[in-house]
């Protein structure tokens, strides 16, 4: 595995996914969706697919003396590696992006740790969209990453919806649940108890991302071994 892992991030990675990343910086924009640099990093994953379906890269993994199932599960670790980097470069810049808009994002989640738990389910949507579609062929990156975006910002939309709407004083008042999120969720961690809530969002995040990409593995896996190359 070790050795396939590293054919993925020699021979396939596109060069613009370290680029990509870049698209962090965003965080620091006041009243920004701050999802959507998670988005980009979706977007990268697909150039690196699309490059890899033009050079016959998934032929060329299957004639390899391994099973498709190794090969579809070395691709799956290539993915995670890459966005496990762009929720890392996450922490530093929710810090700075705390420190440079202090009042808070009106846009949406704020730069806070809730916002790192809302990308692991914006990755755990996406891979368990994309992949399997992926290797239901082999080589259509295109329609599976169009099935995959909208389901990402369908994701997004509601996301960042209930933290819009939880901004709203007349809300807050009417309905009990945005008043918590505003004051637990949202924002800078202003007392204990609001940074175990937070803390332990990320962790239950951490939990349906690896869940769902052992789903993701499993059924790409199934669908990949169908496909005759």
């Amino acid at each position: 595995m070790k050795k396939l892992l590293y054919k993925e991030f020699k021979l396939c990675m596109h060069p613009m996914v370290p680029l990509f990343y870049l698209f962090v910086l965003m965080l620091l924009i006041p009243n920004y969706l701050y999802l959507i640099p998670c988005f980009f990093t979706c977007n990268a994953i697909f150039y690196t697919f699309q490059q890899g379906a033009a050079s016959s890269d998934t032929l060329f993994t299957v004639l390899l003396p391994i099973s498709k199932r190794k090969a579809v599960l070395s691709k799956l670790l290539f993915v995670i590696a890459i966005q496990m980097i762009m929720l890392a470069l996450y922490v530093p810049m929710i810090f700075a992006s705390h420190s440079i808009n202090p009042t808070g994002n009106k846009a949406g989640v704020d730069a806070c740790f809730t916002l790192i738990a809302a990308g692991f389910v914006l990755f755990s949507v996406f891979n368990l969209v994309f992949l399997p579609s992926f290797y239901k062929t082999g080589y259509k990156a295109g329609k599976s990453f169009l099935i995959a975006s909208i389901a990402v910002f369908a994701w997004i939309f509601i996301c960042e919806g209930v933290f819009i709407a939880s901004g709203s004083e007349s809300l807050r008042s009417a309905v009990p649940f945005f008043k918590w999120v505003s004051e637990v969720l949202d924002g800078w961690p202003h007392d204990g108890r609001s940074l175990v809530i937070q803390l332990a969002l990320v962790g239950a995040g951490a939990v349906v991302y690896a869940i769902s990409d052992f789903i993701s593995y499993k059924i790409s896996a199934k669908n990949f071994e169908m496909v005759d190359l």
